[in-house]
């Protein structure tokens, strides 16, 4: 049995996905050891968005889980570019694993994210000069793994050594080697142990899985494009977010963001059910709906925190009153909040559409599927039908 951990609820999917590619059985939960019989076991959380001791304690109470179970292999999935808490959460499953080295390989060659020289590099640019250097949560100010590593997580950088030298002895110790192509990636594994921890990508994980199980054939998934009946909420920030669901337009789907009263520090729950209600007079109209809190910062005390709860009862209300057959959500603390709103929990992991983006299946209480994907990646051009 392989057990893996993510950061994150889109994380989590990408593991799911990896694992349908290959024909594997797989189980989800969020923030619970599923309990499903599976090849695989998945686990969402959203330690990305807590503080670093929320996170913390998070991956410790899973830990304690985990480790019970002697034959399963533990993997953290970590977000590729290292946002988040990394160093911090791999001390907790160290610490109750006593497993003290961990290789840790966030690199995805294939789509241009390599380390050389140990500094991180997107499609040939430094980390540092591209859009993930204004992250509102985990800015990257430098390109270099290692500093991005212990900036990220202050409670622990100075408990564990951070090398790029597999030579290097210490008591605890966490490795990042360069990794510039596929062959690197498998490097990596070169005195592969599944009694050690592994970290990293959905790419690394998926060369982990071909050392487990004897994966000779990927399992072609049924092509899947949708026409009616969806709601897409684009919860990231991210530019080429804003660019797609604008071009949902030609496809006759009614694109809306936040009114200006929405998008202040201060609003009434009047003004808030009015708004969702006449989303779902639109929808019911079209049977299709992208929506998005605003096209432009916005900035007040608390902004995140108040805007999320906002768009978490506005989904709420629609999902209520219409009969929404797929919901799509881009951004995995979108995601994650939404199903927490929602108070779904049990997720069946069905097809892996693109690399990242997967549909998954919920009784709410009728049959609803959930198709969810990170910030940065792209939809795929023919999900939604023109």
């Amino acid at each position: 049995m392989i057990t893996v951990v993510a950061d994150d609820i889109t994380g989590a999917a990408e593991i799911a996905g990896v694992c349908l590619r290959y024909g594997l059985q797989v189980s989800f939960g969020i923030n619970s050891v599923p309990e499903t019989p599976a090849d695989v076991r998945v686990i969402a959380t959203d330690s990305r968005s807590a503080t670093e001791i929320e996170a913390y304690n998070t991956h410790k109470k899973l830990a304690t889980e985990i480790f019970t179970d002697s034959d399963s292999f533990v993997f953290k999935k970590c977000d590729s570019v290292l946002r988040g808490y990394v160093l911090t959460e791999l001390a907790a499953l160290m610490e109750i694993s006593a497993k003290n080295n961990v290789i840790l390989q966030p690199a995805n060659p294939a789509t241009g994210r390599c380390i050389r020289n140990s500094q991180y590099y997107i499609e040939e640019k430094l980390l540092e000069k591209t859009g993930f250097a204004i992250d509102p949560d985990f800015p990257a100010h430098s390109s270099e793994v290692i500093t991005l590593l212990s900036e990220r997580s202050p409670l622990t950088r100075n408990q564990i050594l951070i090398t790029t030298n597999e030579s290097e002895s210490q008591a605890k110790k966490i490795q990042i080697d360069d990794c510039n192509s596929t062959e690197e990636l498998n490097k990596n594994l070169s005195n592969f142990d599944k009694n050690q921890l592994y970290a990293g990508s959905a790419a690394f994980f998926e060369q982990i899985l071909k050392k487990q199980f004897p994966l000779n054939t990927i399992k072609s998934a049924p092509s899947h494009s949708i026409v009616s009946d969806y709601l897409l909420i684009a919860g990231s920030t991210h530019p080429q977010s804003h660019i797609y669901i604008e071009s949902l337009r030609s496809a006759d789907c009614p694109v809306c963001y936040f009114p200006e009263e929405l998008l202040q520090e201060n609003t009434s729950d009047v003004a808030i059910e009015s708004y969702a209600n006449t989303l779902v007079s639109i929808w019911t109209k079209h049977r299709r709906l992208a929506l998005s809190i605003s096209n432009k910062k916005v900035t007040f005390p608390g902004s995140s925190t108040i805007l999320k709860i906002r768009i978490n009862k506005i989904v709420s209300i629609i999902l209520a009153q219409c009969p929404v057959a797929e919901l799509l959500i881009e951004g995995g603390a979108t995601a994650y909040d939404i199903l927490s709103t929602l108070k779904w929990q049990t997720l069946t992991p069905i097809q892996e559409i693109s690399p990242g983006v997967v549909r998954m299946q919920i009784q709410h209480p009728t049959t609803i599927y959930l198709t969810i994907k990170p910030g940065s990646y792209q939809w795929p051009e023919d999900l939604i039908k023109y």
